[in-house]
């Protein structure tokens, strides 16, 4: 352990302390609300990020090193 370490725990601790008074406000009664806009989602977005997902899983899949770290066979 060196010198810098209570320091460094108390520089920490008082950082921890004013992120927690800072963020603190938000659960206030009076605190801002931020209100996420609703986007039109088309079912063919839905689809193209669902089969481009399934393709990134099934070439990661590929890839994945196998039992002994050469890339799977596909079985």
């Amino acid at each position: 352990m060196n010198s810098y370490y209570p320091l460094a725990l108390l520089l920490a601790r008082q950082e921890a302390a004013q992120s927690a008074l800072e963020t603190a406000h938000s659960a206030l009664p009076g605190a801002p609300v931020v209100v996420e806009r609703q986007r039109p989602h088309s079912f063919r977005w839905a689809a193209l990020r669902g089969r481009f997902a399934t393709l990134l899983h099934r070439l990661a899949w590929a890839i994945e090193p196998g039992e002994y770290g050469t890339p799977n066979s596909g079985s």
